[in-house]
C-alpha cells in the first residue's frame, strides 16, 4: 500500500472520560492512561522482513513454529495525517525507510482502538510496549502450560502447545517436546497492571511476545492490519464482560449439557454403545448422554449411521432416550474422497465403505460448498481421518446444504453433536473462502461458523435442547456450546496443565468447559489410565461444568477395582446433585461473562496471589475447589481465598487471605471449601440416581443448604429457572413454592 506524506503536528492527547491516551510524535510513542495510572507505557510499532518455516504434524495435529526475521524496523517518528472526534491517523516513518499507517481511536470510555497498516508487505508487523517488571497475564485461550501465568513466554498461537511430560522422549524433550493440537487459543490477553487485549483477527501465526523488557503483539501482514482493541475497564471482570459484549456471552445449556457423559473412542459395534449403557444401569452410576465417536458414518463425513456397524441405529437411539440418555453423534468439517486412512470399524463391508468417497463429496464439490484452491477447485489435503475437503461456512448454501445433512440425523433423536477438528492450522494461506478472504485472513474462522452452523441444526429440531460439544476454539467460540480441552497423556503431569489450561480458558470467557476424564490417550499410549489418577481425574471432572469420560482404552469404572468403582459412582452423583448450582453460575456467565469456573485473578485482582495461583479456583460463586495433582499425595497446600471458609468434608472453618494452609486429602477426598454464609442448592441423591433424565427443571425437588452465618443476617441464591430462595434471620423462604429441603450447617 502507498502512504500519503501529511504535514507535521504536535504532540496529541486524547481524552474520553477518565482515559487518556498521549502520542508523541518526535520520538514516536504512545502512553494510556487511566485517571493517573500509566496502565501502557511507551508503544511503539516495528515491521521486520522474513520467511516462514512453520512444520505441521499430521500424526500428533502439532505445529512446529519458527520463522527467519530480518532486523525489526521500529517506528522514529509520526505524523497526523488526519484527525476525527474519535481519534487520530498517524503515518509512521520507520528505520528501514519503510512507512506505515497508524490509527488510534478512544470510541468509548474505556477502550482504545489501534489499526497498524504496513508498508510494502513485511512478513510481521508489531505494536509493543515496556512490559513492568511484576506485570502478570493470563488468557490466550487454552493454555496448556505448567503456569498461569504467561510472562516469561513467547505464544505463537496455535503453535504453543507441548508435552514435555514423564513419557516424553529425551530427544524430543530437547527440542522443546511433543508439539500437539493447540486446539482452543483466543488472542485476547489480560494484564495484572489493568488492562486487557483482543486482536481482532483469525489468521495463523499470531504471536504474543511476553518473555522481553517489552511486551510485543504481531501479526503476520498477509493477514492484514493489526486491528488491536485495549480494555481499560477498571477490573478484569469487567474487560472480559466488555468483551463478551462483542463476541457473545456464554449461552446456559440445557440441564443435561452440565450432566454425565460417556464415550469410547472407538464403538466397534451398536452393541458396544449398549455396553457402556447398561454398564451405568447395572453399577448404578448416572448417565445423562453416550457420545458416539468416530466412526459411525458410511465415511468421513457423510452424515449417514454406517448400516454394518449400526444395523438398528434409531432402535438404540430411542431405546437409550426412553430411559432419560440423550445421543450425541461426532462430526468434523470435512468430507472426504478416501477414508482408508482413518478409524474403520472391523467389518468387512465397513472397509469397503471407507475405500470409497463420500457420497455427499461430489454432491459438496459440483455446489461450490468446499474451501477451494487457488485455482477455484475444492482444496484437497490429508487430515487426521484421511484425504478430502473443508466446507466452507462463510458460504450461506454450504452452511444450509450441511445443515439439512444433519437435521436427517437429528430427527432420529440425536440431541447433540461433538465437533471435532475445525483447527486453522490445517488450512494454508493460498486457500479461499466463498467470502472472499484467504486463509492468510481466515484460517481459525471456519471452527467457529462450523460451531453455530450446529447449534442452528438443533435450535431447528430440538429447540432449547440440542447442544454443541466443541474443541477448536478462537474469539467468540466461548458463546456456543461447550468447549473441551482437547487429548492429553494420562499422567499426572497432563492433568496438572490441563487444569492449567481450564484457568486460562475461563481466563478467555470460556465459561461452559469439559475435558475427558482420565485422559484421551492413555498411559504412556498404550495402557488403561492408573487407578490413582483415574479418581484424581475423576474429582477434577466432578468440579468441572460438563463431566466426561472418553479415552482410547477401556476406562470404563468396571474394569477396576471396586473401591474405584464405588468412588466413580459417588463423584458422578455428586456432579448431577450440583447442576443447580452450576446452571445459576451458567446464567451469571451468560449475562455477565464471569465464567462458571472463576479464577482468583477474576474476583479478587488485588490480591497479589491472584495471578499466578493454577492449581484452584473458584466453582460459581461460593466454592472453592483444589484438586490433587500429584500422585500418592494425601495432602496438599492451598491458598484460600480472602474470607471466611468452611472445608466440606470436616465442617472446619479456615480464614483465607494468609499462609497456605495444609489440608489432608486421602484418595476418596478432594479438598472443597464453601464461603461461609452462603447457600447451596443441590438436588437430592435419591433424584438424580439415575441421571437428569426428563423431569421440567422447575418441577425438580431441591434441597438449600446454608453453610455458617450470614454476616448480615441474610442470604439468597437464585436459579437459572427463576426460583428464588432466602434465608433471613432463621427464616427460609422459597418463590415460588415448590418441593424443597432446608439444611444448615454451623
Amino acid at each position: 500500500m502507498s502512504v500519503p506524506r501529511p504535514r507535521s503536528a504536535d504532540a496529541v492527547v486524547l481524552r474520553r472520560g477518565t482515559l487518556e491516551v498521549e502520542v508523541a510524535l518526535r520520538p514516536f510513542e504512545i502512553i494510556v492512561r487511566r485517571g493517573h495510572r500509566r496502565l501502557i507505557r511507551s508503544l511503539g510499532a516495528w515491521l521486520a522482513d522474513g520467511t516462514v518455516h512453520d512444520h505441521f504434524i499430521q500424526l500428533t495435529e502439532g505445529v512446529v513454529a519458527r520463522e527467519e526475521l530480518a532486523p525489526f524496523e521500529r517506528a522514529l517518528s509520526a505524523a497526523v495525517l488526519r484527525r476525527t472526534d474519535e481519534g487520530l491517523t498517524l503515518v509512521l516513518e520507520c528505520s528501514g525507510g519503510r512507512r506505515a499507517r497508524l490509527e488510534v481511536r478512544v470510541p468509548e470510555a474505556d477502550c482504545v482502538s489501534l489499526e497498524l497498516y504496513a508498508e510494502d508487505d513485511p512478513l510481521r508487523s508489531a505494536l509493543d510496549w515496556r512490559r513492568r517488571a511484576d506485570e502478570r497475564f493470563v488468557g490466550l485461550g487454552a493454555r496448556h502450560s505448567t503456569q498461569l501465568d504467561q510472562a516469561g513466554r513467547s505464544v505463537q498461537l496455535g503453535a504453543d502447545r507441548r508435552y514435555t511430560g514423564p513419557d516424553c522422549p529425551a530427544e524430543l524433550l530437547a527440542g522443546g517436546g511433543i508439539p500437539q493440537g493447540d486446539c482452543a487459543p483466543v488472542p485476547w490477553l489480560q494484564s495484572s497492571r489493568g488492562y486487557a487485549l483482543w486482536l481482532r483477527s483469525e489468521a495463523n501465526g499470531i504471536r504474543f511476545d511476553l518473555a522481553s523488557e517489552r511486551v510485543s503483539v504481531s501479526t503476520r501482514s498477509s493477514a492484514g492490519p493489526l486491528s488491536l482493541k485495549v480494555f481499560c475497564h477498571p477490573t478484569p471482570a469487567a474487560r472480559l464482560r466488555a468483551f463478551c459484549r462483542l463476541t457473545g456471552f456464554p449461552a446456559v445449556l440445557p440441564e443435561w449439557g452440565y450432566g454425565f457423559w460417556k464415550s469410547r473412542d472407538v464403538y466397534e459395534h451398536q452393541d458396544d454403545v449398549r455396553d457402556d449403557f447398561e454398564g451405568m444401569r447395572r453399577h448404578d452410576i448416572p448417565l445423562d448422554a453416550v457420545v458416539i465417536d468416530s466412526p459411525w458414518a458410511t465415511q468421513y463425513n457423510t452424515w449417514e449411521f454406517n448400516p454394518h456397524q449400526f444395523p438398528d441405529a434409531p432402535g438404540l437411539i430411542s431405546d437409550m432416550r426412553l430411559d432419560g440418555v440423550r445421543t450425541v453423534v461426532w462430526v468434523t468439517p470435512w468430507v472426504n474422497l478416501d477414508s482408508r486412512d482413518g478409524q474403520i470399524p472391523p467389518q468387512p463391508d465397513s472397509e469397503r465403505l471407507h475405500w470409497e468417497p463420500a457420497s455427499n463429496y461430489a454432491p459438496g464439490a459440483a455446489a461450490g460448498h468446499f474451501v477451494t484452491d487457488q485455482d477455484g477447485e475444492p482444496f484437497v489435503t490429508q487430515w487426521w481421518m484421511g484425504t478430502g475437503s473443508p466446507v466452507d461456512f462463510t458460504s450461506p448454501a454450504a452452511e444450509e446444504w450441511w445443515r439439512a445433512q444433519a437435521r436427517d440425523v437429528l430427527e432420529l433423536g440425536v440431541e447433540g453433536i461433538k465437533a471435532d477438528d475445525g483447527e486453522g492450522y490445517y488450512l494454508p494461506e493460498h486457500v479461499r473462502f466463498a467470502d472472499g478472504r484467504s486463509g492468510a485472513q481466515a484460517a481459525w474462522s471456519n471452527g467457529r461458523l462450523h460451531r453455530e452452523c450446529l447449534q442452528r441444526a438443533l435450535d431447528e429440531s430440538h429447540p432449547g435442547r440440542g447442544v454443541v460439544f466443541g474443541r477448536s476454539g478462537w474469539s467468540g467460540q466461548h458463546a456456543t456450546g461447550v468447549t473441551w480441552g482437547g487429548d492429553q497423556a494420562s499422567d499426572f503431569w497432563s492433568l496438572r496443565v490441563l487444569l492449567v489450561a481450564t484457568l486460562s480458558a475461563a481466563c478467555s470467557g470460556v465459561s461452559n468447559w469439559s475435558h475427558d476424564i482420565g485422559g484421551y490417550l492413555g498411559h504412556r499410549l498404550v495402557e488403561r489410565c492408573p487407578s490413582e489418577l483415574l479418581v484424581r481425574w475423576l474429582q477434577f471432572g466432578c468440579f468441572t461444568p460438563l463431566m466426561h469420560a472418553h479415552g482410547r482404552m477401556p476406562q470404563e469404572p468396571w474394569h477396576y477395582s471396586e473401591r474405584v468403582l464405588g468412588l466413580y459412582r459417588a463423584y458422578v452423583l455428586l456432579h448431577e446433585q450440583l447442576v443447580p448450582y452450576v446452571r445459576a453460575a451458567a446464567l451469571t456467565a451468560a449475562r455477565t461473562g464471569l465464567p462458571i469456573i472463576r479464577p482468583l485473578c477474576l474476583t479478587d485482582p488485588t490480591d497479589p496471589r491472584a495471578w499466578s495461583i493454577g492449581d484452584a479456583y473458584g466453582y460459581g460463586p461460593a466454592l472453592w475447589v483444589a484438586p490433587v495433582l500429584e500422585d500418592k499425595a494425601r495432602e496438599r497446600e492451598v491458598a484460600l481465598p480472602h474470607g471466611d471458609w468452611i472445608e466440606t468434608w470436616s465442617g472446619r472453618r479456615v480464614r483465607g487471605g494468609g499462609p497456605e494452609v495444609v489440608v489432608e486429602a486421602p484418595l476418596e477426598r478432594i479438598p472443597v471449601w464453601v464461603r461461609a454464609g452462603s447457600i447451596i442448592v443441590t438436588y437430592p441423591s435419591w433424584h438424580v440416581a439415575r441421571g437428569l433424565g426428563d423431569v421440567a427443571e422447575s418441577e425438580r425437588p431441591l434441597v438449600a443448604t446454608l453453610w455458617g452465618e450470614p454476616r448480615a443476617g441474610r442470604a439468597a441464591v437464585g436459579l437459572a429457572d427463576g426460583t428464588w430462595i432466602a434465608w433471613r434471620r432463621g427464616e427460609w423462604s422459597v418463590v415460588p413454592r415448590r418441593e424443597i429441603s432446608f439444611r444448615e450447617v454451623r
